[in-house]
């Protein structure tokens, strides 16, 4: 049975984080005079910061999981959002939903399916249960190799171990679908404005993605689909 996973995330929230990256920028190694300084801070500096802090999205370690998307086998996708309950019940509730799925199959794990799902998805999920002090269930992969029964990542399976491609270019290459207006990058901004619904209906509409591909995969493989 196929797990299809998909993890939205967001910057650092903690002020003290961002006050220490804010710290981290400073003007190029050019420019020296405190009045040239002083103009480099007020017009360069604010979006420098904003940027790096952006990029923490991306680092297990400071960002965090806002969107957990997810579908077993052929049943519609589900979500959960870490609006009222926060980033630690979040991902607790969603590891209650598979593992209960789980033990209803008397233990048979499910491989996990997504799109850089094994150097993101999995990875970053182990890394905020580790900051958050998550008891992880056992059956959930830690440390799984892209040709390994535990998962199935859709960009390995077209791009290679190094290679590299994005949902939206394979949807297209496919002549699925895209993401639209709306990408990951956007998922901090979108948060910061509140607007949850669309998150959680992107988040939704990637794991379907990544079905529908994983589908078109398995039929070229000559597998069943």
């Amino acid at each position: 049975m196929s797990l299809y996973l998909d993890i939205e995330t967001i910057p650092t929230q903690s002020a003290t984080i961002r006050e220490k990256i804010a710290a981290t920028v400073t003007p190029p190694g050019n420019i020296s005079k405190a009045e040239t300084i002083a103009v480099w801070e007020a017009d360069k500096k604010p979006a420098l910061v904003k940027e790096a802090i952006a990029k923490t999205a991306l680092d297990g370690a400071y960002g965090q999981v806002c969107c957990i998307g997810w579908a077993f086998g052929a049943e519609p996708a589900q979500a959960l959002v870490a609006k009222d309950i926060g980033e630690r019940d979040l991902i607790e509730q969603f590891l209650g939903e598979t593992e209960r799925y789980v033990q209803a199959r008397h233990g048979h794990a499910p491989s996990i399916v997504g799109h850089n799902v094994v150097n993101f998805d999995i990875r970053f999920l182990w890394q905020r249960a580790i900051v958050l002090g998550i008891r992880m269930p056992g059956w959930f992969p830690r440390d799984p190799k892209p040709w390994g029964y535990e998962t199935f990542d859709t960009m390995t399976a077209f791009a290679g171990v190094r290679g590299m491609v994005s949902l939206d270019k394979l949807c297209e290459a496919l002549g699925l679908e895209g993401k639209g207006d709306i990408d990951g990058s956007m998922i901090g901004d979108l948060w910061a404005a509140g607007e949850i619904e669309r998150i959680t209906e992107y988040c939704k509409a990637d794991v379907e993605r990544a079905r529908t591909i994983h589908r078109r995969m398995l039929i070229a493989f000559g597998e069943a689909a």
